[in-house]
């Protein structure tokens, strides 16, 4: 017999040293990372926060390097400890951590304000209990995925680099293994007819365990069983047997470890079990239901003290302890199952001294079903539209969306529905052409939670395609017209067409210059209003009901209206009596509708206009004698374009004959006069008058000669003379020449 567990504890050991070799390299590959959730540092944080920590850790998952641990289980575990995300310091991240079994922790804050987006980031060695990595890193919302991926490399490389270093610092002699950690707390219990022994270990690296049996505590003991779970039961006994009992760890390897204390374990009178009324199914949960039982005899050692409740997953299998419950317990609420996974409970009742019942009645339940798969609808203008079937338990309190940028992504919860008959939800305020995954539970208030459906995805509506076919009108006055046709359909909803203005066919600074509804196609652009006989350039772009804007049209450009030219061939005739004729060249524009005539004399200090007119040439009357007038033409078309200023033409009226000179009394006596010829060739007469009362003055005579006699009476009488030249200009009178009364 003894070479009989000898030869089968050695064929186990085997298995376990082959069964180590097959999956040590498995469950070496890759270190555990998890993510803390950041913390949002300001109000417009809170909207981005949860999309970065999600994107962040989907960029390290992509490297393949880290097993990525959920971060429901982290926020699991912060629950557990009583911990919030705004008072964590370094040892509390570290615990949770540990507890979570993760290699590293990656935790951080995201602030939002004018200047963009700024993440802190934190990596912790929860071995080392070090800091690899503590940066801040700034970015905006165009570079978030390029940004992130960025931060993923950093992450993945500080940790390449710790592990470089430690293989490299400190050779390591492969043939010394690390002693292996024996269980911990081995109980034993006993019934009518078995012992049940259970302990606990942490199952890393661990393929099993051997079970060693003796007839006293100090004896010797041999191996009487193996196990691959934390538990054995030693059956078929006969009652008030007893015996002691010692375990050991087998490493995947083959390495054993040391025995734990012996325990005493024995068959004993028991409590009856329990009566196993009833079990409900909840989410990722069920609710047990017993009513105790006391054995007949009035012995006291079956009187039940507490209750122990058994789980197994499926109908076949050992049950496995999940509880231990006190002797005024007739309920157990069990969580953590599996969605729609059958689960067989029993229930035993133990008396005082830790004798134990036999199983009750096994009742199976399966708690509630993954929902199932969403329907997310594609192509819609920045928003998702989602729908599902509702959800066949009633008992339901509502929804959970989840949202992820890639299919095995980390998916981050987009809403919860508190209304277990909502079928659909809108996710509003996603990028154009972007690919999302979306997946759904079900919850119950108090945390309880289903698993996420399948993925499935949509794609959001690219952006809308740019106006068609755009033209510019050139030669219009001071404006340009621009016209389009709106492309695409009608599932692009465009609501508004945007125009852009530039100087330069390559000019970056666009000056947006109108803004027209879709239904429009006709755009005039005379703000300001144009300069003449300027170029324009424009482009247009489309813009949709989510405000999505479309890529910019190519160029096109127009010329306004140049102004008439400046009359040409302007003339002015000189020395004409108290007038000017003007003349110039009819311009070839053939909506001119008036010239204007600016005019300005020597005292002026600029021209000013005189006169409109159609035609091309004017009489300038009523000027001075022998006054310089200076002339300059502009035009008008029929836009009201004024064309610049002629050349000036400089004219002088023909100016009064000169004073006569000379003008004497040649005999007194006669009253005789004469004076001297002017010099004007077109004087050929001159007007001889006598100064009347109040100098006015009295016409006596014309005359051709140079001098003449007075015929009048012998009264006083003053003289004098002016010189008249054929076009009737009269000249200054001359000097006087007086006559006294004899």
């Amino acid at each position: 017999m003894f070479k009989c567990k000898l030869i089968l504890s050695i064929i186990v050991a085997l298995l376990f040293i082959l069964c180590g070799l097959v999956c040590a390299d498995e469950s070496s590959i890759k270190p555990r990372l998890g993510c803390v959730p950041f913390m949002a540092s300001s109000l417009q944080a809170m909207a981005v926060t949860e999309d970065i920590s999600s994107s962040l850790l989907n960029s390290i998952d992509r490297s393949r390097y880290f097993e990525i641990v959920e971060r429901k289980k982290i926020e699991q575990y912060l629950e557990l400890e009583g911990l919030r995300l705004d008072n964590l310091d370094h040892d509390s991240i570290l615990k949770i951590g540990s507890k979570a079994g993760l290699d590293y922790v990656v935790h951080g804050s995201v602030n939002v304000n004018e200047n963009g987006t700024t993440l802190e980031i934190n990596l912790l060695n929860v071995r080392s209990r070090k800091v690899l990595l503590k940066e801040s890193y700034s970015m905006s919302q165009t570079d978030f995925s390029k940004k992130l991926l960025e931060i993923a490399g950093i992450i993945v490389g500080r940790v390449q680099t710790v592990a470089n270093q430690a293989l490299t610092a400190a050779p390591v002699d492969v043939s010394v293994k690390l002693p292996v950690k024996p269980p911990q707390g081995l109980e034993a219990t006993g019934t009518v007819n078995s012992i049940r022994l259970r302990w606990q270990s942490d199952m890393k690296q661990i393929a099993g365990f051997n079970v060693y049996r003796s007839n006293t505590g100090n004896g010797q003991y041999s191996l009487h069983a193996t196990t691959a779970e934390p538990y054995f039961t030693d059956e078929n006994m006969k009652l008030n047997e007893v015996f002691y009992y010692r375990v050991a760890s087998v490493r995947q390897d083959g390495g054993v470890s040391e025995f734990t204390p012996p325990v005493r374990g024995g068959t004993s009178i028991a409590p009856p079990p329990p009566i196993f009324m009833n079990i409900e199914p909840d989410i990722r949960g069920a609710k047990l239901f017993w009513r105790p039982r006391t054995g007949a005899g009035g012995d006291s050692r079956t009187v039940p003290q507490g209750y122990r409740v058994y789980r197994r997953q499926g109908s076949e299998g050992p049950f496995n302890l999940v509880a231990h419950l006190p002797v005024d317990a007739v309920t157990y609420a069990d969580t953590d199952l599996g969605d729609g996974v059958k689960y067989v409970y029993t229930i035993t009742s133990h008396n005082s001294e830790g004798a134990e019942s036999e199983y009750s009645a096994k009742l199976g339940v399966v708690p509630f079903p993954t929902p199932n798969a969403i329907r997310a609808a594609s192509g819609r203008i920045r928003h998702v539209p989602l729908s599902w079937d509702r959800y066949g338990n009633k008992e339901i309190d509502g929804y959970k969306i989840y949202r992820s940028d890639s299919k095995d992504g980390k998916y981050a919860a987009v809403t919860k529905l508190d209304d277990n008959d909502a079928t659909g939800f809108v996710d509003r305020g996603r990028p154009d052409n972007a690919t999302y995954w979306y997946r759904i539970s079900v919850f119950k208030k108090g945390g309880a939670e289903t698993d996420l459906s399948e993925p499935v995805s949509a794609v959001t509506r690219e952006i809308p395609p740019a106006p068609l076919n755009v033209t510019a009108t050139s030669g219009q006055p001071r404006m340009v017209t621009l016209r389009w046709k709106i492309a695409g359909t009608a599932a692009d909803e465009i609501k508004t067409v945007i125009i852009y203005r530039m100087m330069d066919e390559k000019d970056v600074n666009l000056e947006k210059v109108g803004e027209v509804s879709a239904d429009q196609t006709v755009f005039v652009d005379d703000k300001t209003p144009l300069k003449d006989k300027t170029g324009y350039y424009y482009r247009l772009c489309a813009m949709n009901s989510g405000g999505a804007v479309s890529l910019q049209t190519g160029t096109v450009s127009a010329v306004t209206k140049a102004p008439p030219e400046a009359p040409k061939n302007v003339t002015a005739t000189s020395g004409e009596v108290k007038r000017t004729v003007l003349g110039w060249d009819k311009n070839l524009e053939t909506d001119i509708v008036e010239y204007q005539i600016f005019m300005k004399r020597a005292e002026d200090a600029d021209f000013r206009q005189i006169k409109k007119l159609a035609g091309n040439s004017s009489i300038e009357s009523d000027l001075k004698d022998g006054t310089e007038y200076s002339y300059k033409i502009k035009v008008v078309d029929k836009d009201g374009l004024v064309s610049g200023f002629s050349s000036t033409v400089v004219v002088r009226t023909k100016p009064l004959p000169a004073k006569v000179t000379g003008f004497s009394a040649d005999n007194s006596r006669i009253r005789a006069v004469s004076w001297q010829p002017n010099k004007e060739s077109d004087v050929h007469n001159y007007i001889i008058y006598k100064k009347g009362f109040m100098g006015n003055r009295q016409k006596l005579t014309t005359v051709q000669d140079t001098k003449w006699q007075v015929n009048e009476a012998q009264d006083s009488l003053e003289l004098f003379v002016t010189a008249l030249d054929d076009s009737g200009l009269e000249s200054e009178p001359s000097d006087t020449v007086e006559f006294k009364k004899p």
